[in-house]
């Protein structure tokens, strides 16, 4: 009969027994499992604290297309990485300007710690200081903008009207170059507001090439702004219209595949439009009417002489001289009429497409049938219209294939890691060996304790019972060696009430 070595060995063991080597195990598996995940867990250290809202999602967004891994703490106003890709988030921080100088003021909660020592010079100087953070903060706000740095002059107070200078502004925005004419004209009344005493003229703005974006065309100056402000929606149009063109070839073809620009020329001038027309069929307004009638009868009156009057006086002569008669009669009828006029005025705004091209590139990978309809479905997104001049220039050739940076081989040094995390996990390793050498030793003790009893098939094999004794009748098996009162009382105690025996097994365990 052929028998589990291990399940008999399981049956052999008292419940004692057999409870601590559950507990045992368990104890054992999770003591792994909490080192292995205090070790494997990431250590976070503090990238920057006390953001704003607005800061976080820059912050975000540029630890992000660094492939840095990050995350949010405290509400949103904490940011943290790695412990090892702190310098290297700080850097990619600086090269986009984000977390500048005005991350590290506060505005005006330098005002919640006060000094009896403060002289009104400082109290000066920390409200302007104050009240450019807060501005500049505001400004950060805006979408596009991704820095601002705000300076003022603030006049000091006199009696004197004549005395009294104006208070002034300069605002470098960090992302002006992209935004529109609106939204700097918004800044610039923003700003305006903010100050006492300052008008919306006496601020300056410039984005970060040092370009003057206010006051300029936008403001209602004449000038050379007009032609930027014509070069700049032709850009923002053209570009609009290049990424939703880009947009469509990239979710057909896929990535690397197609590539369009488009250049827009856009009529910035603001003009005037006058038409006048009339109806095709007059009405009468006033009708007027003449008559004239002359009767006449003579007796020979003397007509002046010539040959008009004798030729006269002969047509009207029907009878005698003496008795001649005439009647004359003369109708004449005056109409006005009238004409229905229509006279419109209309203002077309800026912004009319004057003329667009559309350049288009495809690998030649693609096939020649889909760049056909390609083109078809571009021009229509653009709103091709040739009869205005419109082109587009379709060319195929073969795109450059991305190359793989090389990878340099660690170091030793590197292939090791953090210093920590090598600490933390030799830690871990060395307290589960000194658990399990414990758990050993403590096993091996009670190997060697008389209170085990052996199993009965055991005692079977040692009684040597024969073949005819099986045969021969029911199996007597030879009585057991007869057990103290305190082993009774023991067993009896296992039975009844195991909680006790592993509530004693632990505190063994704990010692």
């Amino acid at each position: 009969m052929n028998s589990n070595p291990l399940r008999d060995l399981w049956s052999g063991l008292e419940l004692r027994s057999q409870i601590t080597l559950i507990g045992g195990v368990v104890a054992v598996l999770g003591t792994l499992y909490l080192l292995y995940g205090y070790a494997s867990k990431q250590s976070y250290s503090p990238l920057a604290t006390g953001l704003a809202p607005t800061e976080t999602g820059q912050a975000e967004q540029t630890l992000a297309g660094a492939g840095i891994a990050y995350r949010v703490a405290t509400g949103g106003t904490e940011i943290d990485v790695p412990a090892g890709q702190v310098s290297q988030a700080r850097i990619a921080l600086a090269e986009k300007g984000v977390l500048g100088d005005n991350s590290s003021q506060n505005g005006f909660s330098v005002f919640n710690k006060t000094s009896l020592g403060t002289t009104d010079f400082q109290q000066q100087v920390q409200y302007q200081q104050a009240l450019q953070t807060e501005i500049a903060q505001t400004i950060d706000q805006i979408q596009g903008v991704n820095s601002s740095n705000v300076e003022l002059v603030l006049p000091d107070d006199s009696l004197f009207a004549t005395q009294t200078s104006k208070a002034t502004a300069a605002v470098l925005v960090n992302g002006g170059s992209s935004l529109d004419a609106p939204t700097i004209q918004g800044i610039a009344h923003l700003v305006a507001s903010s100050v006492k005493g300052l008008n919306v003229g006496d601020v300056t703005i410039t984005d970060e090439t040092g370009a003057l974006l206010w006051p300029g065309a936008s403001s209602g100056g004449a000038g050379a702004g007009g032609a930027g402000s014509k070069l700049q929606a032709d850009d923002l149009y053209s570009s609009q219209l290049s990424a939703q063109v880009n947009a469509l070839l990239t979710s057909t073809l896929g990535p690397n595949k197609a590539m369009a620009r488009v250049q827009a020329d856009l009529n910035a001038n603001e003009t005037t439009l006058e038409k006048v027309s009339y109806a095709k069929k007059g009405v009468p307004l006033t009708k007027q009417t003449q008559n004239e009638s002359l009767n006449s009868t003579g007796g020979g009156a003397a007509l002046p002489a010539g040959t008009a009057a004798n030729v006269t006086a002969t047509a009207g002569t029907t009878g005698s001289g003496a008795n001649s008669s005439s009647k004359y009669k003369n109708s004449t009828a005056t109409t006005s009429y009238g004409v229905a006029k229509t006279i419109q005025r209309s203002v077309v705004a800026p912004g009319t497409v004057n003329q667009l091209n559309v350049a288009l590139m495809v690998d030649t990978s693609v096939p020649a049938t889909v760049v056909a309809s390609l083109q078809k479905s571009v021009a229509s997104l653009v709103g091709l219209n040739k009869k205005r001049g419109d082109t587009m220039a379709v060319t195929r050739i073969a795109f450059a294939k991305p190359k793989v940076a090389k990878v340099a081989p660690a170091s030793p040094m590197a292939m090791l890691g953090n210093p920590i995390s090598l600490a933390k996990d030799v830690a871990a390793g060395l307290a589960a060996l000194i658990f399990l050498f414990l758990m050993r030793r403590s096993l091996k003790k009670r190997e060697g304790e008389a209170s085990v009893p052996a199993p009965t098939w055991l005692r079977e094999l040692q009684g040597g019972i024969t073949v005819a004794e099986l045969e021969g009748g029911p199996l007597q098996l030879p009585p057991a060696k007869q057990q103290d009162p305190v082993r009774d009382q023991i067993e009896q105690i296992a039975n009844n009430a195991p909680e006790a025996i592993a509530t004693q097994v632990s505190s063994w365990m704990r010692e």
